[in-house]
């Protein structure tokens, strides 16, 4: 740890030295300020003298320490030294117990939580120390990362002076960017390759003209150097010639005397050599012949001279040579200039064999050449037409006559430089591939970004595809990375906690539990165990709103987890519906454990009574001792006619209703008799009724108004020790209407009773508005049903000190106490009880479907059967509870709670084991029947049902009971 921090110290300070804009200082400022109040509530919140934030960079560094000494400096030092890992540390009492035996440790407690930047790299450390021991427990670790989570946020913001740099080069390269989206749109592209493409074409045909000149020029200049040489070479053929003729002019000029014979034979010499020579003369300026050589087949003598010598003189060239031809003989004149005069030659040769000869030493390659003369045109193959010398160039020899020409013609033709229409096919070629090529260039990066972008939207189409399938998902989906943060969320997990994201959007998966329970989101989070190799952990959330949450954690390779959020509300509920069902029909028996044992209690003292008035009668006695024992027998048939007028209400009639019998009472002798039951079992008056000193009688129930005194009364005595209970009575008058105040005052109420705390519940609302489907007890259900009949007012608690009084308010009709007799006779309103051959048997029908009621009861209309119906096996459960059955006709499937569950908990809690249970169900398999006694059933009927087999079912049953 200390190397790691020391190395983002050095790399801070090199990066200190440049000086910081304005913009930077006052956002530093702001920082620096909200990491002091931060801090400042860290060290509120957890009571400790040393909370610390260490910043790698050294900009943001903050502590407040109440005892700062240098111990205690070295000491954090050592502490942070120790911690060389980037997470969670805490050093707690404990730890320093084991470790540190030395007295001079101050710090008892450290805690450490690393601060992370937006790139995921550790900036810094929050730390908070106290010299006293202090253990975090339960959810002050979430809240000491949420600080952390705090101050990594403010930490975070956008302030860092390489933003500057990185915002600049970033706006360089955004308009390089637009540059290159500009000129890759189609037009313009179009147009820059367009343009480049004449260019080039331009260029191409300029470059291609100029070269196809330069060569012109350059064969031109070879054409006229080739014709220069070949004159050059033709004259020196002409010099050639008048060579001898110099020779002779030497001899003469040397000679001052000389004989025709010694010219004549130099003559021969000279011109004998020479094969296309036929003869040669010498002549004197005056035209006389001085020598005179000649073939033997060749006779020279026979042409006349004097005129060619005539004409050769008035020659315009003087310099010049004059040829003159007969037929295929030539005839040369050449004038010689000696001192004085001059001599003349004349050279007879054959003209076509000399003209070969100089064409052969004229040959040149890559060119021909022709001489032409008015006789005829010569080239190196012989004598040709003129017609073939084309595209040619020609010169006259300085030596011959001036109507010989030499021509010299380019073997190639030399064309004039002109652009071929295959030329321009080249170029065309040539500029339409630069097109092609500038703009496939220039719409590269726009064709790139629409294959990036094609790409970017199918990836964004398989991730809206990947998101709308997760968000299709009915429970909530998060994938965490290894810290913890969500990467991947749905719909329903963002709306699940979406009241925890509102203000914070980054946070991991236990800040985002520890935030909900904080805020009372989260009301239950429990985490269940699981086996060693196993992967997945099961987590049960519930939420204050009622809804349950199962969550599958299932931990990855990659070190984080996923987490299947599914909504279990619907069974929790379910769940909690059936374990209240459970828990009612186990207060419901033992409530009706309690009812019996009280009813049991209360025949006690009249039984009793009768028994030994029993034995007394069967001894003589006297009248008054007679008259006395008709008194006892009359107040224990009263006794028993309040129990059994109890047992009647209980049982309900087929509209589920109590009947009303109204008669006229005598409050104080009802209330004294009332007494007089509950004291009866008890040595000590645990009741006292008061009477008033007025007699008053009103008209209603008797029974049912003894039956809510005793209930009450029963339950008060219960919650109270060796307390007395006070019962007196009044009439009231409101509205012209006259109610009967009952009321009870009790002292010492030590124990808790449910039946008290729902009932003082209910009192704080109108008892006539009661709704049976209030979550209460039976006992308390059915005492508020007898008060609603009895026409309840309301129902008062009051409590003062340590006495408690209740009023029951009823609606009575009041009348004159004479007319009421001391001794009313008694009026049985039960009916008699009969044999079980005679009685009158019940039937409960348990179906969810209303017309399977109608059809039942009309099938057994005639019978003599009390049918009863449950729409639903939890209705079923608490009928049972309420009422003893002969039969139970019970449906199989139900919602909630199915007819063999029903079945399997009315006989478990149910004490009556006469009740036959028959499943009436749609199973038409063969051996149905057998499978559902395995069950637990009595027997089976099989829907529809016919008349006549229900029937028969039902008798056999009551044959069997009775």
């Amino acid at each position: 740890m200390d190397t790691y921090s020391t190395n983002r110290r050095t790399q801070i300070n090199a990066s200190n030295i440049f000086t910081l804009p304005n913009e930077i200082s006052s956002g530093r400022k702001e920082i620096s300020h909200d990491v002091k109040e931060t801090l400042s509530l860290l060290k509120q919140f957890y009571d400790v003298p040393i909370v610390k934030y260490i910043d790698f960079k050294e900009v943001y560094s903050e502590h407040i320490i109440t005892n700062d000494d240098a111990n205690i400096r070295e000491e954090l030092l050592k502490y942070q030294q120790r911690c060389k890992e980037e997470k969670l540390y805490i050093f707690e009492d404990t730890f320093f117990e084991s470790v540190s035996r030395n007295t001079e440790h101050r710090i008892r407690f450290y805690a450490q939580y690393p601060i992370y930047s937006n790139n995921n790299t550790v900036i810094g450390l929050l730390v908070m120390a106290d010299l006293a021991p202090k253990t975090l427990i339960g959810s002050q670790k979430d809240q000491f990362i949420s600080f952390a989570q705090l101050l990594q946020t403010q930490l975070n913001r956008d302030n860092d002076p390489a933003n500057s740099i990185n915002k600049k080069s970033s706006e360089k390269s955004n308009k390089e960017t637009k540059y290159i989206h500009v000129f890759s749109l189609a037009p313009v592209a179009f147009l820059i390759a367009l343009v480049l493409c004449a260019f080039t074409a331009l260029l191409l045909y300029t470059i291609e003209k100029k070269e196809l000149k330069s060569n012109y020029n350059l064969k031109t200049q070879e054409l006229r150097k080739t014709l220069f040489n070949a004159l050059e070479r033709f004259d020196n053929q002409g010099l050639y010639i008048s060579q001898k003729d110099l020779v002779v002019a030497g001899f003469i000029q040397s000679q001052k005397e000389y004989t025709k014979e010694q010219l004549n034979n130099l003559v021969q010499n000279q011109a004998s050599e020479n094969l296309n020579y036929k003869g040669y003369v010498v002549f004197d300026y005056q035209y006389n012949q001085l020598a005179l050589w000649s073939k033997n087949n060749f006779d020279l003598a026979a042409y006349g001279f004097k005129g060619w010598l005539t004409k050769f003189d008035l020659r315009a060239n003087k310099k010049s040579v004059e040829v003159f031809t007969v037929a295929d003989t030539a005839f040369l004149i050449s004038e010689i200039k000696l001192k004085n005069n001059s001599i003349y030659t004349l050279t007879a040769f054959d003209l076509s064999k000399f003209l070969k000869a100089i064409i052969g030493k004229l040959n040149t390659q890559n060119y021909n050449i022709f001489i032409v003369t008015p006789q005829f045109t010569l080239s190196k193959q012989g004598e040709v037409n003129s017609r073939v010398i084309t595209n040619s160039i020609s010169a006259v020899s300085s030596r011959f006559p001036p109507t010989w020409r030499l021509h010299v013609q380019p073997i190639n033709k030399i064309l004039t430089p002109t652009i071929t229409k295959y030329s321009l096919f080249r170029l065309g070629l040539i500029a339409l591939a630069v097109f092609a090529f500038v703009y496939y260039f220039l719409r590269l990066p726009r064709r790139l970004h629409n294959e990036i972008k094609d790409k970017n939207q199918l990836i964004l189409n398989r991730e809206k595809l990947f998101s709308s399938s997760l968000d299709a998902l009915p429970h909530g989906f998060a994938i965490f990375n290894s810290h913890e943060f969500p990467v991947i969320t749905n719909d329903v997990f963002n709306k699940l906690f979406s009241q925890v994201n509102k203000q914070n959007n980054q946070l991991s998966y236990s800040q985002l539990i520890s935030i909900a329970q904080q805020h009372n989101i989260i009301n239950h989070y429990k985490e269940h165990n699981k086996l060693e190799n196993d992967h997945n952990q099961l987590i049960d959330i519930g939420f204050t709103d009622g809804r349950w949450i199962t969550v599958v954690q299932r931990h990855t390779d990659f070190g984080g987890f996923v987490c299947y959020f599914r909504d279990e509300t619907s069974a929790h509920q379910k769940e909690l519906l059936l374990a209240d069902v459970l828990e009612k029909s186990k207060q419901s028996n033992q409530l009706k454990e309690k009812f019996v044992t009280r009813l049991s209690q209360q025949l006690k003292a009249p039984l009793s009574s009768l028994k030994s008035i029993i034995e007394i009668a069967q001894k003589p006695m006297s009248a008054s001792d007679f008259k006395g024992h008709i008194g006892n027998i009359n107040t224990a048939s009263e006794q028993l006619e309040c129990v059994i007028q109890q047992l009647v209400n209980v049982n309900k009639s087929q509209t589920g209703k109590l009947k009303l019998k109204a008669n006229k009472i005598n409050l104080n002798k009802m209330l004294s008799n009332s007494a007089s039951i509950l004291n009866k079992d008890s040595n000590i008056k645990n009741v006292i009724a008061n009477s008033s000193e007025k007699a008053v009688a009103v008209i209603s129930d008797e029974k049912l108004i003894s039956q809510l005194v005793i209930q009450l009364s029963t339950e008060l005595l219960e919650s109270s020790y060796k307390s007395q209970l006070t019962i007196d009575s009044d009439i009231v008058k409101e509205d012209q209407r006259s109610y009967l105040n009952l009321n009870f005052s009790i002292s010492n109420l030590t124990t808790s009773n449910n039946f008290l705390a729902q009932l003082k519940l209910i009192s704080q609302q109108s008892a006539i508005n009661f709704n049976d489907d209030i979550d209460a007890t039976l006992d308390i259900k059915f005492f508020i049903s007898i008060f609603k009949m009895l026409g309840g007012k309301a129902i008062s608690f009051n409590e003062r000190g340590k006495t408690t009084s209740i009023c029951l308010s009823l609606l009575v009709n009041v009348t004159s106490i004479n007319e009421v007799s001391d001794i009313t006779p008694i009026k049985n309103n039960v009916e008699p009880i009969m044999s079980n051959k005679f009685k009158s048997k019940s039937l409960l029908l348990v179906d969810d479907e209303p017309l399977v009621e109608m059809v039942i009861r009309a099938m057994l209309k005639n019978e003599n059967l009390n049918v009863d119906y449950a729409s639903s096996a939890i209705e079923a459960l608490l009928m049972v509870s309420q009422n003893d059955y002969d039969i139970i006709l019970m449906d199989i499937v139900m919602p909630e709670l199915s007819g063999t569950d029903a079945m399997l908990k009315i006989k478990k809690h149910s004490n009556d084991k006469h009740t036959k249970i028959i499943a009436h169900t749609s199973d038409e398999q063969s051996n149905s029947s057998a499978k559902y006694v395995e069950l637990g059933f009595d027997d089976m009927l099989e829907k529809p049902v016919k008349q006549d087999i229900l029937i028969n079912k039902i008798r056999k049953i009551i044959q069997t009971q009775n």
